[in-house]
């Protein structure tokens, strides 16, 4: 069974996000996803992914409306609301207000021998932490200070430290979560 992993980027102050959920700090920053802790390889041990509803919010109103989902593995949206998949014609986006440990479950189930990702806010890393049922945090580290926004994750997490390196502009750690 493969583990839960919160991959993520955040500034030097911990923040994935401006308050106003807004990214060009981060985008602007060069990184090679065929690196270290790199996106490329991370992906591919993907089997499942789960984000919150602003995370799905924001990709689908960032995209280019002629633009094709960017996963291939089943996603599930946090959220008590019905989530379209809209123009995604294909894609499959499953809305989950079930407990945390039956989404983990259907999650795991999906994803088979591979990961799942925790893809996007802290706050579904925090409820799916809250639950026990996070294994690991990756984490790049932007070179940027932004004083104020929405934390990479608001509970208190002891993590072991497992690799750190060097992407392009990133400090890269991959932590375990320490039980």
């Amino acid at each position: 069974m493969g583990r839960l992993i919160y991959y993520t980027a955040m500034s030097l102050d911990g923040y994935v996000a401006t308050r106003e959920h807004e990214l060009s700090w981060l985008l602007s920053r060069d990184s090679d996803p065929d690196g270290p802790l790199g996106y490329s390889g991370f992906e591919q041990g993907v089997g499942a992914i789960v984000m919150g509803r602003r995370t799905y919010e924001w990709l689908v109103d960032t995209m280019p409306p002629d633009a094709e989902w960017p996963y291939r593995q089943p996603c599930w949206v946090l959220s008590s609301r019905p989530v379209e998949p809209g123009r995604f014609t294909g894609a499959d986006i499953r809305a989950a207000s079930a407990s945390a440990e039956d989404v983990v479950t259907q999650m795991r189930t999906a994803a088979g021998d591979r990961d799942v990702w925790c893809l996007g806010g802290g706050q579904t890393a925090t409820w799916l932490h809250a639950a026990g049922l996070l294994d690991e945090v990756w984490v790049s580290i932007a070179p940027v200070l932004l004083g104020d926004g929405i934390p990479v994750i608001s509970d208190h997490v002891e993590l072991e430290l497992v690799d750190v390196d060097r992407n392009r502009d990133f400090a890269v750690c991959r932590y375990r979560v320490s039980r």
